[in-house]
C-alpha cells in the first residue's frame, strides 16, 4: 500500500526508502515486486520510445504478457481499494512527479510515474464519455396539394351569371358547355391548367378587363406562401389555436399553443370529404374485374372555415373547434353558430365566400389505408388548394385590414 511522506506530505511507492520528492525518510519500506521473466529487459528503453514517438504498440504487448503471466494465490488477502478522492489524488501526485522528472531530465523516474498513472487510470475503471441522447424535434408541419403534371393555374371568381359563357369561352378558348359550367359557379375555382404563365395572366387580364371579375395565377409557391393552417380549438380564453400535422387524424385532444390576434380579412367555408373504402371479391374472368375492387362502406362530410389573415391561416373544423365561448355564437349546432358568425365578419367588411363541398381529385395524395385493410380517401388537399387559391385571388383585400382581433367579433365577451 502506498504511504506518505511525514516531511512533505506526499504520496511514494511502498518500497521507496526516502522520499523521491523531498528525500526524507519514509516508514517500514517494503520489498520491491520481482520483475517476471517475460517483460524485456530494454522496458525503460520502450517507455521512452512511446513517449517519444508515439509507437506504444511494443509496449503494450509487453503489458499484456506481464498481466497475462501474473497470478495472484487464492490465500492472499484483497488489495485495499481507494475511494475516487484519493484515487484522484494519487493521479495529481504521480502527474507532478512525472513532470518534476521530465524537466530534471530524470527519464526512469519520469517512466515509473506514467506507469503508476497507467495503473491508476486502470484501477479506476472503465472511462467513456457521457452520451446525452438528442432532443426530438418535432416535424414541422407541411402543406398537401393535389399533384397535378401542369404547374400553373388560373383561378377566377364565381361569377353566378350563365349569360357570361360566351365571354369566358371566348377569353380563355375552352367550349360552350365547360364555359357554361364555369359562369354559373358561385364559388371561386381553377378553370384552366398550363405550364406557360404568361399565356395565363393574358387570360385573367382579358377576364377582369371584359367581365369585371376577379382572375388570377396561381403557383405552388404562391399556395405554400402562407405556411401550414393552425387549429382554432376554442374561445374559452380568447381565439387560441394548435398547430396540426395531419388533418385526416383525430384533433379532438389538440392542445393550445398560441393565440389569434389579427382580423381575418377573407373567409372560405366549405364541406371536405371523409369516405371509406373496403375491399371486395369481384367476380369475372379478367383479372383486373377481380381484384382490386372496393366498395364504400361509410362517408362523411366535414364543415370547414378558413379564416385568412395577413400572416396565416386559421382553421375551424366541425366536431373539434368548440364554439362555446365565441362571440355570435348560437346555442345550436356548429353550424348553425358557423353562420351566425360570418353574418357578423360580413358586416364587418371581411369578404365571406359561398360555401363549396370539395372531392378527392383521384390523384391518392389524400389516401391512406387503416387497420383492417380499409383505405381512407379525403379532400384535404384539395380542399388547401381551393382555400389558398381564394386567398391569392383576394389577396389584394388585406391592405384594408386593422390588425387588432376584437374589431371583427374574435375576442371573447364582444358585445355583438
Amino acid at each position: 500500500m502506498q504511504h506518505k511522506c511525514f516531511d512533505c506530505g506526499r504520496t511514494n511507492a511502498p518500497h521507496k526508502v526516502a522520499c523521491m520528492y523531498c528525500g526524507g525518510a519514509l516508514p517500514e519500506p517494503t520489498a520491491p515486486t520481482p520483475t517476471p521473466a517475460n517483460v524485456p529487459d530494454d522496458i525503460d528503453a520502450l517507455v521512452r520510445q512511446a513517449m517519444t514517438l508515439g509507437t506504444t504498440h511494443k509496449l503494450q504487448a509487453a503489458m499484456v504478457a506481464h498481466r497475462a503471466e501474473s497470478e495472484v494465490p487464492e490465500d492472499e488477502a484483497p488489495a485495499e481499494t481507494m475511494g475516487a478522492d484519493e484515487l484522484l489524488d494519487a493521479l495529481v501526485e504521480a502527474a507532478r512527479s512525472a513532470q518534476e522528472a521530465h524537466r530534471c531530465n530524470d527519464e526512469r523516474r519520469r517512466d515509473e510515474a506514467l506507469l503508476h498513472i497507467e495503473s491508476l487510470v486502470r484501477d479506476w475503471g472503465p472511462i467513456g464519455p457521457t452520451v446525452t441522447a438528442p432532443k426530438a424535434v418535432p416535424p414541422t408541419p407541411e402543406v398537401t396539394l393535389p399533384r397535378y403534371r401542369r404547374t400553373f393555374a388560373l383561378v377566377l371568381e364565381g361569377p353566378s351569371d350563365a349569360g357570361l359563357a360566351p365571354v369566358i369561352a371566348d377569353a380563355i378558348e375552352v367550349d360552350g358547355v365547360t364555359a357554361r359550367m364555369i359562369a354559373i359557379a358561385r364559388q371561386p375555382r381553377i378553370v384552366l391548367r398550363s405550364e406557360e404563365p404568361g399565356r395565363l395572366q393574358g387570360m385573367a387580364d382579358s377576364l377582369r378587363d371584359r367581365m369585371g371579375i376577379a382572375a388570377a395565377v396561381v403557383a405552388p409557391d404562391s399556395l405554400t406562401a402562407p405556411g401550414p393552417a393552425e387549429l382554432l380549438v376554442g374561445f374559452a380564453h380568447g381565439p387560441e389555436t394548435a398547430v396540426v400535422h395531419d388533418w385526416t387524424v383525430d384533433l379532438t385532444h389538440a392542445n393550445p399553443q398560441s393565440k389569434m390576434t389579427e382580423s381575418p380579412f377573407l373567409a372560405v367555408p366549405g364541406e371536405v370529404l371523409m369516405m371509406k373504402a373496403r375491399a371486395v371479391r369481384g367476380g369475372g374472368r379478367l383479372k383486373h374485374l377481380r381484384e382490386g375492387k372496393t366498395s364504400t362502406a361509410t362517408e362523411r362530410r366535414i364543415t370547414v372555415l378558413d379564416l385568412h389573415t395577413p400572416s396565416g391561416i386559421v382553421r375551424l373544423v366541425e366536431g373539434v373547434t368548440d364554439l362555446t365561448d365565441a362571440p355570435a355564437a348560437s346555442e345550436g349546432t356548429f353550424r348553425s353558430s358557423m353562420r351566425r358568425m360570418l353574418e357578423e365578419w360580413e358586416s364587418a367588411g371581411v369578404k365571406v365566400l359561398e360555401s363549396r363541398t370539395v372531392s378527392p381529385s383521384g390523384q391518392a395524395v389524400g389516401n391512406r389505408i387503416e387497420e383492417g385493410g380499409a383505405c381512407l380517401t379525403t379532400s384535404w388537399p384539395e380542399w388547401e388548394e381551393h382555400s389558398r387559391s381564394c386567398r391569392v385571388l383576394f389577396s389584394d383585400l388585406d391592405s384594408a385590414l386593422q390588425s387588432p382581433a376584437e374589431d371583427s367579433g374574435l375576442q371573447q365577451g364582444d358585445p355583438r
